[in-house]
């Protein structure tokens, strides 16, 4: 029962109850000898491998013998340029006997050579290199190993995916000395086409083959072998070894010795290895890159700086396949110096996204735990090369672990050049990495010892700033190039304001408003050209955006309507004066001012109780709105005026004349500057001209208007000290000075029918209001208070006779206590 079972499964499997390890895929279109040889991968990890398999029903069938032999020989020999042995099997599998030989991945050459479809050059340097490999895998059998190989054709060659040509097909392998009667290459002789045999060995003259040399037999086909290659096809007889045209010239008297009649006289495999022609740039970088091992550090230097130049004139496919593993093992095993990075880049930008990624980016994952300081600026300088083809996996997990360490690293070129990474890097990784993570290395940055690492910081950072977010954006992006702002290095600043322009999706009116120009204003007056012409334009950028926000607002209150937004929007517009080229914007500014506050100005009512002296001239709204808000600087004794409340026409008319006078210069205005002309007009007018010039003509002014009002004051005091009937107590004087000081000075203090200030005090007090000043002569004397106290006093001249005068003797004045008397007033008034 268990036989039958056990007979079941044969037949199911095939394999007579064993597992063949590795799946056998779809067969190439040709192969050495009896070999069928088919595509396989493993079933354990998947790995492809090249399975070779040949099948007869009776397990002594002479090919199967010879197959064997093949197998046994492949084991045990071991060379570079031959096929490499993995496994081998036996089984019977339906009811024949069928092995497997199990190799390294590989494709037959003539399959190759239609698929690179090289020519020129390119093609020439290729054959090259193939026809030298094979020379060398010869040689060895027969000079170093004395065997025959026996069955050298272009079916023999197989090539791997590195584009190495490999020697196998030794089922016919044999010892030159031929001991046994019937060793391999007697005994399956026949496996060989006609056209590929000798004449020795087409004779079957085993003693002749004996007698020489052991490299004969395989010269020969050596000799077909190069025919097949440089015409790239088969050949269908002997004939086709005179087809010496397409044998490259340099090679023609190697081939031709290879083809001698005489065994004797044959060339050596190892003489045609010396040949010119099979030792070109191509070669030469292979040969040097495969024995890396043994070269010295100044022999490699030297090969890796010219190798960049050479990589264009070798063929792309044998750049890509051949020449970058090469170059990627010895990076990672350190055998290659750092800056062999830039060939392994030049050959990266011969590949597509997912070629790119296959064939280079695992090995720039391997380079970054490097911690080789050199390798890593090696790697960082070329991240604009392959940062696009990294994927955010490979970014998130391998690279930006090991490389956000050079943002702290020691070296300051290691630093800018990982700031500069990120520009690469930065649309490829998440979010959550940007702003948590690389926020905090781009903070500390901007303040580096390093001016250009700080400049470049804030260009990364306006750069990546559509990669992090719009709240991340409002957040960080104004506190950081307001920050570059204010650096010392130009270059920083410059770049700050770019930035700030770059980002401005980022920033609304709002910010605009408060925050950019406050920052950017004094920008615009810097000692650099290129800082105050990148603040002008970043000025110019937001002004657009405050207009369009004010066309926003005001079409949305419109729509609303609001009526209040519109009468605001119309007061604050309405009156405004319209630029034009050419004007000029001091003019225009105090326009603006003329009518918007002297105007205000004469709309204010009186205080209560308080009456217009009759004949006074109205208040200018011009000339108020100057005074009120200083265009015009110290405008002499009719700013005062102004300050304090109207004058009659005659008295300030007489005022200004005296003050023209003074001054001892005649002061002529253009008519057309301020409306219609008049006599107070030009005084006015002219007042406004002297209050550009120094304070020292203001003092002059202000010192004959202050004796002109203390002559006046002597005057009403001395008319009045007769009616003074009654002079107040100390102490009542004392407890009532500083209510009539506040009184004084304040703006709704009651008028008398003279205009002058009343307090609740009457002038029979003025004895003991000098007393308690005179307390006060440590206060500094101010014109511009001066000024204003001659102002006050001088809106009740007109009516003097109407205020009860005191009692005559009760007080002592002077120049200086009536000064410090005015001056008390001024200050009571400003508190």
């Amino acid at each position: 029962m268990f036989a039958k079972l056990a007979g079941g499964l044969t037949a199911l499997t095939g394999f007579g109850g064993t597992t063949f390890p590795y799946n056998v895929d779809e067969a190439y279109p040709g192969s050495w000898g009896h070999w069928v040889h088919h595509r396989g991968t493993s079933k354990d990890d998947g790995s492809t491998v090249s399975i070779f398999k040949i099948s007869a029903e009776d397990p002594n069938d002479r090919k199967l013998v010879s197959a064997r032999n093949g197998v046994k020989r492949l084991k045990m020999v071991r060379h570079p340029n031959i096929l490499q042995f993995k496994e081998s099997q036996e089984i019977v599998e339906k009811g024949a006997t069928v092995i497997y030989l199990v190799t390294q991945p590989v494709k037959p050459l003539k399959m190759v050579l239609e698929e690179l479809d090289l020519s020129g050059q390119h093609r020439d340097e290729y054959l090259a290199m193939s026809i030298l490999h094979m020379t060398n895998a010869v040689s060895f059998l027969n000079n170093d190993c004395k065997l025959i190989h026996g069955g050298i054709c272009i079916d023999a060659v197989v090539v791997t995916d590195t584009l190495d040509p490999k020697l196998h097909g030794f089922d016919l392998l044999s010892e030159h000395i031929l001991p046994a009667p019937d060793f391999p290459l007697q005994a399956a002789s026949w496996m060989i086409g006609s056209q590929y045999k000798p004449a020795e060995l087409g004779k079957t003259d085993w003693d002749t083959i004996r007698q020489s040399p052991p490299w004969a037999v395989d010269a020969w086909g050596l000799g077909c072998l190069i025919q097949e290659i440089c015409s790239c096809q088969s050949m269908k007889s002997v004939e086709d070894l005179r087809r010496t045209d397409v044998i490259p010239q340099a090679l023609l008297p190697d081939y031709q010795k290879l083809l001698s009649s005489a065994p004797t006289r044959r060339l050596n495999p190892s003489k045609v290895a010396e040949c010119k022609f099979l030792h070109n740039r191509l070669v030469d970088v292979v040969n040097f890159m495969e024995n890396i091992a043994v070269k010295d550090g100044i022999e490699k230097d030297s090969f890796f700086k010219k190798l960049p130049s050479i990589i264009p004139s070798i063929p792309p496919a044998v750049s890509i396949r051949k020449i970058l593993p090469l170059l990627s093992s010895a990076l990672e095993f350190g055998g290659a110096p750092a800056h062999a990075v830039g060939s392994l880049m030049v050959i990266g930008g011969l590949l597509e996204g997912e070629e790119f990624t296959k064939r280079v980016v695992p090995t720039l994952t391997k380079l970054f735990a490097s911690p080789d300081r050199s390798l890593r600026r090696s790697l960082l300088e070329s991240m604009e090369v392959y940062g696009p083809h990294l994927t955010t996996p490979v970014i998130e997990d391998q690279i930006y672990p090991q490389l956000q360490t050079g943002f702290t690293d020691a070296n300051a070129y290691i630093r800018e050049l990982t700031l500069k990474s990120m520009l690469a890097l930065a649309p490829k990784m998440s979010n959550k990495t940007l702003t948590q993570n690389v926020l905090k290395h781009l903070s500390k940055l901007q303040v580096d010892e390093e001016p250009s690492i700080r400049a470049n910081t804030t260009v990364l950072l306006g750069n990546v700033a559509t990669y992090l977010g719009e709240a991340t954006c409002k957040r960080v992006l104004l506190n950081a190039f307001t920050r570059a702002l204010k650096d010392n290095f130009p270059p920083a600043r410059i770049a700050g304001l770019r930035a700030i322009v770059a980002t401005a999706t980022y920033h609304n009116a709002e910010d605009a408003a408060t925050r950019i120009f406050p920052a950017v204003a004094p920008m615009c007056v810097d000692a650099i050209g290129d800082v105050r012409s990148s603040a002008l334009q970043c000025m110019d950028v937001f002004m657009k955006t405050l207009h369009e926000n004010d066309k926003r607002v005001t079409a949305a209150a419109q729509a609303a309507g609001s009526s209040e937004t519109l009468a605001g929007s119309s007061a604050s517009t309405g009156g405004a004066p319209t630029l034009s080229a050419g004007g000029s914007m001091l003019t225009w500014a105090v326009s603006s001012l003329m009518s918007s506050a002297g105007l205000a100005a004469t709309k204010q009512p009186l205080p209560p109780g308080s009456t217009a002296v009759g004949g006074a001239a109205p208040i200018s709204p011009s000339t108020t709105g100057l005074a009120n808000h200083g265009i015009g600087g110290s405008l002499g004794t009719e700013k005062s005026c102004r300050s304090s409340g109207p004058l009659p026409s005659t008295s300030r008319t007489a005022t200004s004349r005296a003050t023209a006078a003074a001054l001892g210069r005649s002061l002529q205005v253009p008519a057309s500057s301020f409306g219609t002309p008049s006599v107070e007009g030009k005084v006015e007018k002219a007042s406004l001209v002297d209050g550009w010039g120094d304070d020292e003509e203001d003092m002059n002014v202000e010192e004959l208007e202050f004796k002109a009002e203390e002559e006046k004051a002597r005057s009403r005091l001395s008319s009045s000290r007769a009616a003074a009937s009654k002079a107040p107590s100390a102490t009542t004087a004392s407890t009532s000075i500083p209510s009539s000081i506040r009184a004084a000075g304040n703006s709704h203090a009651t008028r008398t029918d003279n205009g002058m200030a009343s307090s609740g005090m009457d002038d029979e007090k003025w004895d003991d209001f000098d007393e308690g000043v005179s307390s006060k002569q440590k206060v500094p004397l101010n014109p511009r208070h001066v000024r204003s106290a001659v102002a006050a006093r001088r809106s009740g001249a007109g009516s003097a006779a109407a205020k009860p005068k005191p009692a005559s003797g009760s007080m002592k004045l002077g120049a200086q206590k009536l000064g410090v008397q005015k001056l008390n007033i001024q200050q009571v008034d400003l508190e």
